[in-house]
């Protein structure tokens, strides 16, 4: 039997989604799930961006937002704000836990990022090549058959 106490105000969304830490998340498996590409053909910009959805086998979804950098001799991945410097806020959201350090403070979106960049991206070693793969690139160079 659960016990509340009503002298709090309780929103609904904290009692129902689960609260994880880092650590919590480093034990999952995760896999690139979503995949999505902006691109103005109406412009002369070179660099493809999008959004990679990263998601675990206990359904939480990190949103993350990416380009890509031709650099003449390869197409290279970057994740904006993690191995970036960006002048406007990037989106970066976490669906399905709340995210909190371990005296249950809710985690900066800076920490999620430094933790984005030394633990996740090496879990998933493969997700750029993923993330090319998904995309007909040829959609987006010039070709001088």
């Amino acid at each position: 039997m659960q016990f509340f106490d009503l002298s709090k105000q309780f929103n609904l969304e904290d009692i129902l989604t689960p609260r994880k830490t880092l650590d919590d998340l480093k034990g999952q498996h995760w896999h690139l799930s979503k995949v999505r590409v902006e691109y103005d053909c109406l412009t002369d910009q070179d660099i493809l961006q999008g959004q990679a959805v990263l998601k675990s086998d206990e359904n939480i979804q990190i949103e993350l937002e990416w380009l890509i950098l031709d650099t003449g001799h390869e197409l290279q991945v970057l994740f904006k704000g993690i191995e970036t410097t960006t002048l406007e806020e990037t989106l970066l959201m976490i669906k399905g836990a709340q995210l909190v350090d371990a005296d249950n403070n809710k985690i900066s979106t800076q920490a999620l990022s430094l933790w984005i960049d030394g633990t996740l991206l090496p879990l998933i070693p493969n997700i750029r090549k993923e993330i090319k793969s998904r995309l007909n690139l040829w959609d987006y160079v010039e070709y001088d058959g």
